[in-house]
């Protein structure tokens, strides 16, 4: 069950970082910061150990659902603030989030290194 939380804490940082379904295809590009799905990982990542009967376990589940069910009422109460609309600080050009900086830093990188690879191509071609 460690592992799969492992795993789950793994793929979580892989959606953030390189790509994410639900940002791709459902969200159509849009900030991290905005999507519900974003502030679920605790809940995600510690759902496997409720398993393994330990109080330490137990009490990692339990705050990590406490965190999910205050961010859905918050979300639920002020949707004002999570709405690209009425919220700018919302938006990709204005994101101070840690992960997406790194994130367009690793997408600058890969078109780099891609139009490098272009540019040796068409020096040897």
């Amino acid at each position: 069950m460690i592992i799969l939380a492992l795993f789950y804490s793994v793929c979580d940082m892989i959606c953030i970082l390189f790509f994410c379904p639900f940002q791709t295809w459902i969200m159509k590009n849009r900030c991290c910061v905005s999507c519900r799905i974003y502030n679920w990982d605790y809940a995600m990542m510690f759902t496997p150990v409720v398993f393994i009967k330990n109080p330490f376990t137990i009490s990692l589940f339990v705050v990590a659902a406490l965190l999910l069910l205050e961010w859905e009422i918050l979300y639920r109460k002020f949707q004002e603030r999570f709405c690209i609309n009425t919220n700018k600080t919302l938006s990709c050009a204005n994101c101070k989030e840690k992960l997406c900086k790194h994130k367009k830093q690793l997408g600058n990188f890969v078109k780099k290194i891609a139009e490098m690879e272009k540019h040796k191509d068409t020096d040897n071609g």
